[in-house]
């Protein structure tokens, strides 16, 4: 039975049968961004095949000569640029944009037995054609670092050196059964005490005597006699002096 474990699957993530190579000298290659101007763009040295492979988890970008008269057979591999994504390599230093066209990039390829590496240009007749060769490029990346995270995230596992907790572990935060839970409370007799009769005291006092009259309502007074109503304050006390005089000559009247 074969080991699943060996198994890698190869997959092509862009090919384009009609590509431009250009030679680029190696004056020419700086920590600039290249321009394909200097390469004279419409005279390249060969128009063959281009193929991105991915195989497992490393990739290349491999660079076909052009088939010969028997359009059947096998294209030969003229150079490879192998991909390999670290955190101190980016894709940068494998493939550059060139900074005058978009239809044009610097490759760094690598000689597989001698590890001699060389810098070759290459350009695609159609823009539509270089943005879906960045755009696979772009999605290994995406790939790589994904590897990477979860690589990341199986190191920072279990530490049973130190007998740290694990930090993908969430800690059990939640009270023993049985546990007793004792709350102090401070309560000051003297300060609060007087600061809490001060306020009851200014809140009393602050209330207007309007106030306090619109919560406790008074009874209208009775109703006046129109008569007595009509008659001045000297009538008035008079009245109620022979009205005294009735009920004492009543009196004397009753006692005799």
């Amino acid at each position: 039975m074969t080991d699943d474990a060996a198994i890698e699957l190869e997959q092509t993530l862009f090919q384009d049968q009609r590509v431009w190579f250009y030679q680029v000298p190696p004056a020419q290659v700086t920590t600039l961004s290249p321009r394909a101007d200097a390469w004279d763009p419409e005279h390249p040295f060969m128009t063959g095949a281009l193929r991105v492979l991915q195989k497992g988890d490393a990739c290349w970008v491999r660079l076909y000569e052009p088939l010969g008269a028997d359009a059947a057979a096998e294209r030969t591999l003229f150079a490879q640029c192998p991909v390999e994504i670290t955190p101190e390599l980016p894709l940068e230093v494998y493939v550059q944009d060139c900074a005058d066209s978009s239809r044009y990039f610097l490759l760094r390829v690598e000689d597989d037995t001698t590890k001699r590496r060389a810098y070759i240009g290459i350009g695609f007749a159609e823009r539509g054609s270089a943005l879906d060769f960045k755009a696979a490029l772009l999605d290994y990346v995406k790939y790589v670092h994904r590897m990477h995270e979860a690589a990341a995230l199986a190191a920072a596992g279990p530490r049973a050196a130190d007998g740290a907790p694990s930090p993908s572990k969430s800690q059990d935060l939640s009270i023993p059964k049985g546990a007793t839970i004792r709350i102090n409370l401070k309560i000051n007799s003297g300060t609060d005490g007087e600061r809490m009769r001060r306020r009851s005291s200014s809140s009393s006092a602050d209330e207007s005597p309007g106030v306090a009259a619109a919560k406790v309502p008074l009874l209208p007074p009775p109703p006046a006699d129109p008569a007595t109503a009509l008659l001045s304050p000297t009538s008035q006390a008079a009245a109620a002096v022979e009205v005294a005089d009735e009920d004492w000559g009543d009196f004397t009247s009753a006692s005799s």
